[in-house]
This record gives C-alpha cells, sequence and structure tokens, in this order.
C-alpha cells in the first residue's frame, strides 16, 4: 500500500520551510509525485528526522510565529463535525488496512499449503519447499530497523490528518492548510492567498467556490442561499466551511482589478513613533468588514481635515490587523499622529484599496526586496505576504537607511534568525546608493529572480537601470514611489555614474 505525504506536512514533519523542500525536489533530492512525497523516500531523504516529539517543530512554527507578528486565533480542535468526519475517514483507512492485512495473512497461509502441495507432487524438491516456507516465515517475524521510524511518521501525519486538512486549489494549483476549526476562507487568507471575498460571513456570496475533490462541512452560519444547482455542482461558501479532508477546490484568486474600493471605520489599537519622521498607526477593523486588499497597496485616511493615501505595512494574511506607516512627506497627517490628536479606541476612516504594487504569487523565482528610507513600509507588506506563501526557494531584503535609519530593525533581524531561505542586509546612510546597488547587482543572479523596490523615484530609476545592466529582464522589476519630495538624501548620498 502506498503512503503519501503533502510537501506542507512533511515540512511542519521535519520542521523545514516548503520552500527548503522545493529546492529539494527541483535539485533531485527529493523524489515528489503530484507534490507529494511517499513515505519511502521520507525515510531516506531524512534518515534523522524524529517523529515522536514535536516539540522542536512547534519551536520553528512558534519563532515564524513570532517573527511574522501574527496572533492566529483558533481553538485546538476542529469543530465538532469536522472532528467527526475525520474520524470517520480515518476509521475507514484502518478497515481497509486492517481488511487488506487479513487477505494477507490468508494468502500467506495457502502459500505454505501450495508449497507442500508442489513438493508432494514433485513439482518442488521437498527440501527446497521446507526452505522456502522457513524463510518466509523468519521474514514474517523478522522487522526491519526501520519499522520503528515508519511507525512514528505514520502515526504522527495521522495525527496531522485529524487537526489539519491540506487545500490544493485550482487551476493555480496553489496549497495550504487549514488548522483548527477555520474555514476554508481563514485558512486560505492566513497563507497568503488573496482569494475573491466580500463580507467574510456568509452574506455576499462573493467567496463562493466549487468542491472537485473531498468533502467540506458548515461550520459557519450563513444568510446567503445556494441553488439547488450550484449544490450539485458542489458549489460552497469558503468563508462558512472547512474541509473534513484533504480538499480540491476550485476558486478565484483576485487581482488588483478585482477589488472593490472599500470604505471602512476601524478602531484605533495604538500609535507608535518608529522614528523622528515615521509614525506607525495600527489599526483593528470590524470582524464584519475587514478590509480586502493586496500586500503592498495603500489606503486613504482621514486626519480631520486632512485626506493621506499612506503605504499599508501589514500583510492580508494578518486577518483584521491594519499597519500604516505615515511619513513625514505627508505632513498634515504626521503632525496630527505627532501631537497626539488620535488616540487608542479612536474611530478611523479607510478608504481604499489602492496601487498595483503587488506580488506575483504564481512565481516560484527568488525574491529580492530593496527599500529606500520609508519605502520600508509596502517592502515589509509584500515581504510577510512572501513568508506567509513560502513558495520562493530564497528571499533576501536590502534596506537602505533614510533619515531614520533602520526604525523596525528587529522584525527583519528575527526573520534571519528563524528561517534559513532569508537573508537581510542593512545599508547605513553613509554608503552611496550606486556602490550599494553595485554590491547587489554582483552578488545577486538577477536574471533568475523578482525584484520588488520602494523609494524615492530617483533612486528607483538608478536601481532600475543599474540592475538591468546586470542582468534583471525588465519584467521582473517592481517598484512603488514613496516619499517623492524628499530627495536630499539621495543627492548626498549618490556618486554619478
Amino acid at each position: 500500500m502506498s503512503h503519501l505525504i503533502s510537501l506542507n506536512r512533511l515540512a511542519r514533519l521535519v520542521g523545514l520551510p516548503r520552500s527548503v523542500l522545493q529546492r529539494m525536489a527541483q535539485s533531485g533530492d527529493l523524489a515528489t509525485f503530484d507534490g507529494q512525497v511517499e513515505f519511502a523516500e521520507v525515510m531516506r531523504a531524512f534518515p534523522n528526522a524524529k517523529f515522536t516529539n514535536d516539540s522542536e517543530i512547534r519551536r520553528v512554527e512558534e519563532i515564524k510565529d513570532a517573527a511574522l507578528n501574527k496572533i492566529v486565533d483558533r481553538p485546538d480542535l476542529p469543530d465538532a463535525g469536522v472532528l467527526m468526519g475525520r474520524l470517520q475517514q480515518l476509521g475507514g483507512d484502518f478497515a481497509r488496512l486492517e481488511a487488506r492485512l487479513r487477505h494477507q495473512a490468508l494468502v500467506h497461509g495457502w502459500l505454505e499449503v501450495k508449497l507442500k502441495a508442489l513438493a508432494d507432487e514433485g513439482e518442488l524438491p521437498r527440501a527446497a519447499s521446507e526452505e522456502l516456507v522457513q524463510w518466509f516465515k523468519r521474514e514474517l517475524e523478522t522487522t526491519s530497523g526501520d519499522t520503528e521510524r515508519w511507525v512514528r511518521l505514520l502515526t504522527r501525519e495521522r495525527l496531522m490528518r485529524v487537526m489539519s486538512a491540506g487545500v490544493t486549489v485550482l487551476p493555480r494549483g496553489l496549497t495550504f492548510e487549514t488548522q483548527g476549526n477555520e474555514t476554508l476562507l481563514e485558512a486560505g487568507l492566513r497563507a497568503g492567498l488573496s482569494f475573491a471575498y466580500g463580507c467574510s460571513n456568509g452574506n455576499c456570496g462573493d467567496c463562493k467556490a466549487r468542491v472537485v475533490q473531498g468533502e467540506v462541512v458548515k461550520v459557519r452560519p450563513h444568510d446567503y442561499a445556494l441553488s439547488e444547482a450550484q449544490r450539485t455542482k458542489g458549489v460552497t461558501l469558503m468563508c462558512s466551511y472547512a474541509p473534513v479532508g484533504d480538499v480540491v477546490i476550485e476558486a478565484a484568486i483576485a487581482g488588483t482589478a478585482d477589488i472593490a474600493r472599500q470604505t471602512i471605520t476601524a478602531r484605533v489599537r495604538s500609535i507608535d513613533r518608529l522614528g523622528s519622521n515615521v509614525m506607525g498607526l495600527n489599526l483593528l477593523t470590524p470582524r464584519s468588514e475587514r478590509l480586502q486588499f493586496l500586500a503592498g497597496q495603500r489606503v486613504q485616511v482621514q486626519f480631520g481635515d486632512c485626506l493621506s493615501e499612506c503605504s499599508i505595512a501589514s500583510c492580508p494574511c494578518e486577518e483584521r490587523r491594519i499597519e500604516l506607516h505615515v511619513g513625514s512627506s505627508e505632513p498634515e497627517a504626521f503632525a496630527s499622529l505627532a501631537r497626539g490628536e488620535l488616540k487608542p479606541n479612536d474611530e478611523i476612516e479607510l478608504v481604499g484599496p489602492f496601487g498595483d504594487f503587488v506580488l506575483d504569487e504564481v512565481s516560484t523565482r527568488p525574491l529580492i526586496f530593496i527599500a529606500q528610507g520609508s519605502g520600508y513600509a509596502p517592502i515589509k507588506s509584500l515581504l510577510q505576504h512572501a513568508l506567509s506563501l513560502d513558495h520562493a526557494p530564497s528571499i533576501a531584503l536590502y534596506w537602505l537607511a533614510g533619515p531614520d535609519g533602520h526604525y523596525q530593525d528587529n522584525l527583519p533581524r528575527s526573520y534571519a534568525s528563524a528561517l534559513d531561505n532569508f537573508s537581510y542586509i542593512a545599508v547605513t546612510r553613509e554608503r552611496p546608493y550606486d556602490d550599494v546597488l553595485g554590491e547587489i547587482a554582483a552578488r545577486t543572479e538577477f536574471a533568475v529572480s523578482n525584484v520588488y523596490a520602494a523609494g524615492q523615484n530617483t533612486f528607483l530609476e538608478l536601481a532600475r537601470s543599474r540592475l538591468i545592466m546586470a542582468g534583471m529582464p525588465q519584467h521582473q522589476w517592481h517598484a512603488e514611489v514613496v516619499d517623492a519630495g524628499n530627495t536630499s538624501q539621495l543627492v548626498a548620498t549618490t556618486r554619478p555614474a
């Protein structure tokens, strides 16, 4: 009987990022079949992995969650209906295995009888027949040294099947896992997928998806009524249903053109002075009206009589939490926050999203992020999104300090400590940009990397031209102009070409 495990689950079992396993598969170090790995291949590729104690795996996950600043609000156990369905599936698996073993036990008995009959009929020498029977018995009674590891691996994998379910999204082939009592929509958004949705609470029907394979069960109430024809075709609401076991669904992934402008009233959680020229505004949207946006986009915020457009520094995977960075290039908004005119628990209106500086979610190329000064805000959003997706084989962040230095330096440093496929290079203000770009160009394979840069317009033009000269294709360059009015630093530190 063949036993297969998904890359998502295997990553959790062996405590490695999924992107590392993808690199192993691409290099031929790990044999995969449609994104899954045979248990025997797991035993071969990870001979030193331990499957009895998941404390090390939990430790890595905790570091990653802390680094990503995500608090996933979910119970340890799935919904009762989901849990019952998964236990029934697991029971069915073991019943089929038990039936197969019983049949094999019968075949073993028949084989001994058949060999003796062949000896009696002179078709086989009796000594050879008896020797074959004894050898067969010895082999059945002797267990391989890997048997115990196989049992531990299978035990852990089956427990994962009870606690979680794997989801494959067509037509793109993206994958994620639901944990605990999460719905398809909640788990997909947490994993960084930009599903098309509206209210997220069962009223609008915008999150419809079709179940191609597997079974889902209702875990949240919804008012939107699916037609009989839709139910027959397997259509479900992702915001209200959870997978019983591993499922394949067909669902729309939203692009910038698919997300409507929204007006949402959010509550202020905290206001932080990140530097002399940057204020951090942390917001919480209502449970029934979360802001739909893509990582890297912007929103408009009303500060008294002033309407400002701010970069979103958080990721859609952070659910209802929104982080904005307000720079001194928005003087009225910045001054309003600095004077304390907005306080925790105050309400503020958001309008958006705006912009098309977003991640290519399908690409599995290495990612290069370049932030100049306060251009770190949209880059931080994209970076968190990329880490949630876990598709890129490697990620590098170059942060060229602005007047406030690296005002959230502890965050990318924590990423670098927790993740072996992430590197962070902090560049001081004293270094000329042209020298820095030359160094980046020399140490990066731009021909195979996607580059995302945010900063002043003049810097971005300089960076684009230098990196294209280094071999970067134009279509792999993505840029966002931030703090366009402040060019004093650029003039002071950039040498002519």
